[in-house]
């Protein structure tokens, strides 16, 4: 269980709350996300758009993985806000870079999604999916360091 201020401030402000531990849903969720990469990793040529927003998918729901790992689940308003947020205090400064990249993500997948005149270039398309990797398998990682007896089933 995660003891961090950060943490703790986001239960006292209402943005997270306490939730049984589902090894399930955190197997789930992982088993998704890494199908998702899969997914961004297939589409990367034919449609950037595409392999961005599935690179995306993968991060929150590694990322909602980990917070239902820990016993939290995010509050209705701003849950994609809130899950990088949550990252970033259970994470630490370890992964400071990593989750400033998923807040960028996050942004610009937001406007993507809501200016379809701007397109995603294939640069863009690649380095969320090589983010996306890198942080689906620090979640992973991370899970499977607090808790060994969590099978993944990856």
């Amino acid at each position: 269980m995660n003891s961090s201020r950060e943490v703790e401030e986001l239960v006292r402000s209402g943005q997270i709350k306490k939730c049984p531990r589902d090894p399930k849903a955190v197997r789930n969720l992982i088993n998704r996300a890494y199908k998702d990469l899969a997914t961004a990793k297939r589409n990367l040529s034919q449609d950037q758009d595409c392999s961005y927003n599935y690179a995306y998918n993968a991060m929150l729901r590694s990322g909602l993985a980990l917070m239902l790992s820990q016993g939290f689940r995010p509050e209705i308003k701003d849950k994609h806000l809130i899950v990088v947020r949550y990252a970033s205090a259970a994470l630490g400064e370890e992964f400071k870079r990593v989750i400033l990249d998923y807040d960028s993500m996050r942004r610009k997948r937001h406007r993507f999604l809501y200016e379809p005149d701007i397109p995603c270039s294939l640069k863009e398309a690649k380095d969320a999916l090589s983010t996306a990797e890198g942080f689906v398998g620090a979640i992973a990682r991370h899970i499977r360091s607090e808790d060994p007896q969590m099978e993944l089933g990856l």
